[in-house]
């Protein structure tokens, strides 16, 4: 077995480094067949050897009996250590975690005198793999007959699979560790496994897929792929409802909406205060929430949207609301606003989830007060103009006036004394 890598040599008894830095280099394990004695046998022996640029016939180490120490402790970091007692050298080697994890698992069957298909190289005639033979870190796939048939390198890191007519994302791809690009744009998808959310993806292209028709977002759960991943395009998937876990992807920098069936958009947006580009063009929005403005976007694309004007009913809506101001409000709802408005830490474990996604996730009145839509009479849809203050560039069409829905705290509250002056300023 062979794998690329980076290998720093120290030697243990000077601490002196034989190479000063770590060097691109190729380390190999076999067997040596050695000569057949007076009864014509063979014995073989384990051998380790390591290929750089400097040395290109190889440095070999005797592995039976010759294995000072191990260190595997960061091996999911791609790290690993080999001791050898005679030369006392150390190997600091720096690689690709499955490659290092199937080299250091091989090494493991040599000491054990077990056979393995990783062992059968002939070590004696091993030679350094050329730079030409690198891993593959980048792959494209424009059409179904490109589609690998061995399988994806487990080193891609980029991954694009275009208009092939894909209808399933096969599990394969949701092992690849190594990704942080994926692009399956122009296909028919109308599901993604679960698995993926174990990846940490920075960009994700779901664009021109069919995942409307299902709307299954258990991938959208995984914890490594909400903190990691900086861009997300949904585009052109016939989506009837902005993606409930989607709010959780505070690392989230551009959000890609555009040509869908949307609606409108979650209060919860609020939460996504790293987005700078939201694309939501061509969709059904009849409003925003007015959570919008709680944003700082460089770009906010509404262009050809089926914006509804003012709310002439809100007013009515308004002094029912008032009418029901004597119901007590829910402890649980009095606790967030505490920690809402004193702006207490929320260290984990210690407040219930529930009540963290409540504070991060609940519309705010236009007063600044955490509110809790318990009835769908509590918003009030298209009666404020939104706040774009802190967004650079709107892209809209100035055909439709764009209004906001708010959702107000109390009868009492400053908010809704304002638009009772307003309403009765409109209407008499």
């Amino acid at each position: 077995m062979k794998i690329l890598c980076e290998v720093q040599v120290v030697n243990r008894t000077t601490q002196a480094k034989r190479t000063p830095r770590p060097v691109k280099s190729t380390l190999a394990i076999g067997y040596k067949q050695s000569a057949r004695d007076a009864n014509g046998n063979t014995k073989k022996e384990l051998e380790m050897v390591l290929f750089s640029g400097q040395n290109k016939t190889g440095s070999r180490y005797k592995v039976r009996d010759n294995i000072h120490a191990v260190h595997t402790k960061f091996v999911l970091d791609g790290k690993a250590t080999i001791g050898f007692l005679q030369p006392p050298e150390n190997l600091l080697i720096k690689c690709d975690p499955i490659q290092l994890k199937g080299f250091l698992q091989t090494l493991k069957l040599g000491m054990e005198g077990k056979e393995a298909i990783n062992l059968r190289l002939n070590i004696a005639a091993a030679t350094a793999i050329p730079q030409k033979a690198q891993p593959q870190m980048r792959m494209v796939v424009s059409k179904r007959s490109e589609y690998p048939i061995k399988g994806f390198p487990r080193t891609l890191k980029s991954l694009t699979i275009n208009n092939s007519q894909l209808v399933k994302l096969s599990f394969e791809v949701c092992t690849l560790r190594n990704l942080t690009k994926l692009d399956v744009s122009g296909n028919k998808l109308t599901k993604i496994p679960p698995e993926l959310g174990g990846l940490a993806l920075t960009s994700l292209h779901l664009g021109s897929n069919c995942l409307g028709e299902l709307n299954d977002w258990c991938w959208l759960r995984g914890t490594k792929l909400s903190q990691s991943l900086g861009e997300l395009d949904l585009s052109s998937n016939g989506l009837t409802q902005f993606p409930a876990p989607l709010v959780k992807f505070e690392r989230l920098v551009s959000l890609n909406l555009n040509h869908n069936l949307l609606i409108r958009l979650p209060f919860a947006i609020r939460r996504l205060q790293a987005l700078r580009k939201l694309h939501v063009c061509s969709n059904k929005l009849e409003s925003l929430p007015a959570a919008i403005g709680d944003l700082h976007i460089d770009l906010l694309d509404v262009w050809g949207n089926c914006f509804k004007a003012f709310n002439a009913d809100a007013a009515q809506q308004l002094n029912r609301q008032s009418a029901a101001a004597n119901t007590p409000q829910p402890l649980w709802l009095k606790a967030a606003r505490a920690v809402a408005n004193y702006k207490l830490p929320l260290p984990a474990g210690s407040v219930p989830a529930v009540l963290i996604e409540l504070i991060c996730e609940a519309p705010k009145c236009p007063c600044g007060q955490l509110c809790y839509a318990l009835r769908k009479e509590d918003l009030l849809q298209r009666v404020v103009q939104p706040k774009f203050t802190n967004i650079k560039n709107l892209t809209y069409s100035r055909e439709h006036q764009i209004y906001a829905d708010v959702v107000i705290c109390g009868p009492g509250c400053s908010a809704s004394v304002q638009l009772k002056a307003l309403f009765s300023l409109m209407f008499t």
